[in-house]
């Protein structure tokens, strides 16, 4: 179908046109210039000496969201990424808890520079911002072992609960911390033994309150040095 018959190209369109409605008429023109005819046999050259219309200048403030083409979902992947060693990100890695200033910084970056908290609360929801990070940067494997040091260490452990042990220490090296302990129960931790067969009560608890630290050491704010 010809551009001519979708869109009818008015004063009025021109006036209301927006960067992306010009951009779909240049496309679509491009296609239609193999069929202009040259009566003459010979083209001669236009030139033309166009100038911008400065209608206004305005510093200071973000574009309209319209034309922010790049998601921010991914410019915050991307970030936490690019700046593994960053004060906080670091310690967040290495199961460091944050002062109030780790988590200011990690605020002004993702709700200040990258975007706005609108855009952090529609992106991720009530996801606090350590746990992001943990979740993008994962968590050391030599933080992990440390954190799991009194299991690893343990020479009263069968076979079957170090592997166990181990599989726990790669799951949460892999995906940054362990949501709910329920899980433990679940997939992929659930074969060929239970956590809950494995275990006596004493070894459980301990278990579970190394992985829960894990996880509130992505949260918890404490007081700096």
């Amino acid at each position: 179908m010809f551009f001519s018959a979708m869109i009818e190209l008015t004063e009025e369109f021109w006036q209301d046109a927006d960067l992306l409605t010009f951009e779909k008429v240049r496309v679509e023109l491009r296609d239609l210039i193999k069929y202009t005819v040259d009566e003459g046999g010979k083209r001669n050259p236009i030139d033309t000496n166009l100038a911008d219309e400065v209608l206004m200048v305005q510093e200071g403030k973000a574009m309209y969201a319209a034309y922010d083409f790049e998601d921010y979902k991914l410019k915050v992947n991307r970030y936490i990424e690019l700046n593994r060693d960053n004060v906080a990100i670091y310690k967040l890695r290495n199961n460091i808890p944050l002062t109030a200033l780790d988590y200011e910084s990690l605020e002004k970056v993702f709700t200040g520079e990258l975007g706005t908290a609108e855009d952090y609360k529609r992106e991720f929801k009530d996801t606090p911002f350590g746990l992001l990070v943990r979740k993008v940067a994962k968590l050391e494997v030599e933080a992990a072992n440390q954190a799991f040091s009194e299991f690893i260490n343990d020479q009263s452990l069968t076979q079957a609960q170090i592997v166990f042990v181990k599989k726990v220490i790669d799951y949460i090296v892999q995906n940054g911390y362990i949501d709910n302990v329920a899980e433990l129960t679940k997939p992929p931790f659930d074969k060929p033994q239970s956590f809950i067969k494995l275990f006596d009560g004493s070894k459980q608890k301990k278990l579970v309150d190394v992985v829960n630290q894990i996880k509130e050491n992505a949260v918890q704010i404490v007081s700096g040095d």
